[in-house]
């Protein structure tokens, strides 16, 4: 678990040097349609998002991929990779959907 939040913490605060305002509308919580969410948007959203919020986003989003691929291990170092990963590219790909590029990326 502290490896968790450690890799949480650091993935966060590399979301606040990369990218660009992101997971705003915390005003209340708000489901998220990662089909039409784009990195853009999530970029921004995950700037002000807190890092439970960010882990949450990285717990669902590698759920959905084990599911699609049938995978049912939970790496927690290939999830913190994942999630650098992805904000790379979706810091370089503002117009590609979350969910596409988390996809693109994958988890080792």
């Amino acid at each position: 678990m502290r490896r968790l939040t450690a890799a949480v913490m650091t993935l966060t605060a590399l979301c606040c040097f990369l990218a660009t305002p992101a997971f705003a509308k915390k005003q209340s919580i708000q489901n998220i349609e990662f089909s039409t969410v784009t990195c853009g948007e999530f970029m921004t959203d995950i700037q002000s998002a807190s890092d439970e919020d960010v882990g949450v986003v990285l717990m669902w989003l590698d759920g959905y991929l084990s599911g699609v691929s049938g995978d049912t291990y939970l790496d927690w170092n290939n999830l913190a990779t994942f999630g650098e990963n992805l904000v790379t590219f979706c810091a370089q790909n503002a117009s590609i959907t979350v969910l596409d590029a988390a996809k693109r990326v994958g988890i080792q």
